[in-house]
């Protein structure tokens, strides 16, 4: 009976092995680095299809389920746990985004467009974001439905143009706090690329709102007809402005019908469109590094909106950021928000190992607020790897170095005084609180560019030209670019050889562009498959201790000119 014992766990020791080369090989095993067909740009999912039925939004099992339940379903994907292993032993990669081109670009699609670091928008088109209109405070606003319970109460209306939005205010105790962070946060993401309700801070007087007919709210768990003074009750003691009219966020409804909200895993059963799952889509996992410079710390699935729109397709919303900044709804976030889940059993396993012995840093931390209006928003606290929102999320565990370099590229395209602008729309009206958040958001976002450009080669934007038989190939160092690193202690070191032709160059260069003389290479057009170019590119900084990692662009040489068909970052 023993031997029968240790007969079958050699057996599993060896399937466990060869589970292990087996993901090794997939790890290091990959498709050709280039493409000889046009790059995707755009991912076909807007086809139309059928309307869905709306799903039912439960608002707190996407954190049971993500808190406890998901925890427990991973060790027993096998896919997953024995690539984790094959990382641990160095044979194999992280599993890489299943939606991106040749160039690692994510193809606009009905989850994400190319914004601001591909078209630079200027401060006042950030300040503006999705912004068409705002609620008429001119005229009258009819409530059509309210929400009496708690601090959190508010109301929807349409005003006299017919645009409808919700209506929600601050918590009694940090006025302007929720309104700014909401407006504020929800600007950063649109510029990022992700669709986002419209939102503004407005301004109105009760005297210019109505209650519609039919309109109800929920008393003592009763429906009840709602008055004047049920409205009076959610407006009381609100946070009002030096003309005392009291200050709300105005959400305007998005064109179409909501079907419920989207998750961040799997994919949606009745929609033919969404082929790729969502845990594996670049724009979600590099999310988490823009949920992190923002302090994000509730993005779930119950805070995202899935809408059929009246061209018949699904189209995915990013919605409700009064969870960001220094804002925990109502409240300020606490100290452990951003550095561990509520439930993490990673602290909790080691609590249980030193019998409570271990003291991670948020249990001594008292939250310093110093300005209401931004709550509890430092930047010494981040650490650019380790952050995670409150409940775990599928889709940010699957992040990938290059996935995080994707988040990180787009967190670093806004300037100062890009910051500075959007801050401005959330319309803190103390200019030192102000002041204070532009500054904790530049010191967020350059802790973020400075661990990941250390991590990833930062060079980016990459444009070929071939004129009388020179090659140039320009390019951005984002990590120059962003201030991280001087342009004299850089340089470019690069090789140069054609794939399918004997040819090669070495070079370095002081600034992001190189040279090559290419007239002793034979150019092959017609039906003949082009020549293409590996460049590989190393940058070097002095007096930084920053990994040297290699990127290599692969340009094909065609009838009309150089063409860049593909781009390999080491991680």
């Amino acid at each position: 009976m023993i031997e029968r014992y240790r007969f079958m766990g050699d057996i599993i020791l060896q399937k466990v092995f060869l589970m292990v080369l087996l993901v090794g090989f997939l790890g290091c095993a990959g498709s050709k680095p280039y493409t000889s067909g046009p790059i995707k740009t755009f991912d076909p999912d807007t086809a139309d299809i059928p309307e869905p039925e709306g799903k039912v939004q439960y608002q707190y099992w996407d954190r049971i389920h993500n808190t406890f339940f998901y925890q427990l379903e991973k060790p027993l994907n096998l896919n997953r746990t024995f690539r984790s292993f094959g990382q641990l032993l160095g044979i194999a990669d992280p599993e890489p985004a299943h939606n991106v081109n040749q160039l690692g670009e994510v193809p606009e699609s009905s989850w994400y467009t190319k914004r601001h670091y591909y078209h630079h928008m200027s401060p006042e088109e950030l300040a503006r974001g999705p912004n068409t209109v705002k609620p008429d405070t001119g005229g009258i606003w009819t409530i059509f439905r309210g929400k009496l319970k708690g601090a959190n109460s508010g109301f929807f209306i349409e005003d006299e143009n017919g645009h409808r939005f919700l209506i929600k205010f601050d918590g009694y105790k940090y006025p302007e706090l929720t309104t700014a962070a909401d407006v504020i946060s929800s600007k950063f993401f649109y510029a990022a690329g992700y669709y986002v309700p419209e939102a503004a801070i407005t301004h109105f007087r009760p005297e210019q709102v109505k209650i519609g007919k039919n309109v109800t709210v929920e008393v003592k768990g009763k429906k009840v007809p709602m008055n004047r003074d049920h409205l009076q009750q959610i407006i009381e003691n609100r946070a009002t402005n030096e003309e005392g009219k009291i200050r709300a966020y105005a959400s305007k409804f998005v064109d179409g019908k909501p079907v419920g909200p989207w998750g961040f895993e799997g994919t949606r059963s009745d929609d033919p469109n969404d082929l790729v799952h969502h845990e594996d889509r670049r724009e979600l996992r590099g999310m988490r590094i823009i949920s992190a410079w923002l302090n994000d710390t509730d993005r779930r699935d119950a805070n995202t909106m899935a809408v059929y729109t009246e061209e018949g397709y699904i189209k995915h919303y990013v919605q409700d950021f009064g969870n960001t900044l220094g804002a925990n709804g109502m409240l300020i976030h606490e100290p452990i928000y951003g550095q561990a889940y509520l439930v993490d059993p990673r602290y909790i396993g080691l609590s249980m190992i030193t019998f409570g012995a271990n003291v991670r840093p948020w249990e001594t931390v008292e939250p310093e607020v110093s300005y209401p209006s931004v709550g509890y928003f430092p930047a010494e606290p981040l650490k650019p790897a380790k952050w995670v929102p409150v409940h775990p999320i599928p889709a940010f565990e699957n992040m990938t170095p290059a996935d995080a370099f994707w988040g990180a590229k787009k967190v670093m395209s806004f300037r100062d005084e890009d910051i500075r602008a959007v801050v401005e729309a959330g319309r803190i009206t103390n200019p030192e609180a102000e002041t204070y958040l532009v500054e904790m958001l530049i010191k967020r976002r350059d802790k973020i560019g400075r661990y990941w450009f250390s991590r990833m080669n930062p060079v980016d934007r990459f444009k070929a030209e071939h004129q009388n038989g020179q090659l140039t190939l320009r390019f951005d160092d984002l990590g120059v670019d962003g201030e991280l690193f001087t342009e004299r202690e850089s340089s470019y070191h690069y090789n140069i050889e054609a794939v399918n032709q004997d040819y090669r160059s070495t070079g370095t260069a002081e600034k992001p562009e190189i040279t090559a003389d290419l007239s002793a290479l034979s150019r092959r057009t017609g039906d003949a498959e082009p020549t293409v170019l590996k460049i590989h590119l190393v940058t070097r900084r002095s007096d930084h201790e920053t990994a040297e990692k290699f990127v290599e662009v692969y340009v094909a040489m065609e009838r009309r000119g150089l063409r860049i068909v593909g781009i390999e970052r080491e991680q």
